[in-house]
C-alpha cells in the first residue's frame, strides 16, 4: 500500500501524492456496451483511451465509459478510485501494452488516500488482462514532445 496525505481524484494528483511519474499510474476505466456488458480498460496514467480502439477487440459493440452515477451505484466504486482487481472475474480486462513500458506501476486500492505498488506483468497475469492496443495515438506519453518537434507544426518546420 501507498497512502498519502491528501485525496486524488486525478491521476496526474495520484502520481504526485505517490511520488512517482504519471506514466507508472494505470488508470481504469469501465465501459459498458448497449448490451450492459462491462468492459475494464487500463491505460497508463500520461496516455488518453481510444474507445473505438476497443471496439474491434469486443466485436465491434457500441461503447460507453460508464459515469460517476453508474459506477457507484451499480458496482459501488468511486472515479479516481477505481481497482481493476473489483472487476476480476466480472468482466473482460483489456490492457494497452504501454503499461508494460513501466516494470513497477501503481493502480488504485479502491480508497482515494492510498494506492498499491505492483509489477506491471503481475497485474496483467494476475487480472488475466488481453494486452491491447486502445490508447489515441496522439498521446505523447509523458505530455512532452520529441526533441525538435513543435505543437502544430510538421517536423522540421519552424515557427519563426
Amino acid at each position: 500500500m501507498k497512502p498519502h496525505e491528501e485525496v486524488a481524484l486525478r491521476a496526474d494528483t495520484a502520481a504526485e501524492q505517490r511520488g512517482i511519474r504519471l506514466s507508472q499510474i494505470v488508470k481504469c476505466m469501465v465501459a459498458c456496451t448497449d448490451a450492459r456488458e462491462l468492459v475494464v480498460l487500463l491505460i497508463p496514467g500520461d496516455r488518453t483511451l481510444k474507445l473505438r480502439k476497443v471496439r474491434k477487440f469486443i466485436g465491434g459493440a457500441p461503447l460507453a465509459l460508464m459515469n460517476a452515477e453508474e459506477l457507484a451505484r451499480d458496482h459501488e466504486v468511486t472515479i479516481g478510485a477505481i481497482s481493476p482487481v473489483h472487476f476480476h472475474g466480472k468482466a473482460p480486462i483489456f490492457m494497452d501494452p504501454t503499461v508494460l513500458e513501466e516494470e513497477m506501476v501503481d493502480i488504485s486500492s479502491g480508497d482515494l488516500t492510498a494506492g498499491v505498488e505492483l509489477r506491471s506483468t503481475d497485474l496483467r497475469d494476475f487480472l488475466g488482462a488481453q494486452v491491447a492496443d486502445i490508447v489515441s495515438v496522439r498521446s505523447q506519453g509523458d505530455g512532452r514532445l520529441p526533441t525538435g518537434h513543435r505543437r502544430g507544426l510538421p517536423s522540421g518546420s519552424s515557427s519563426r
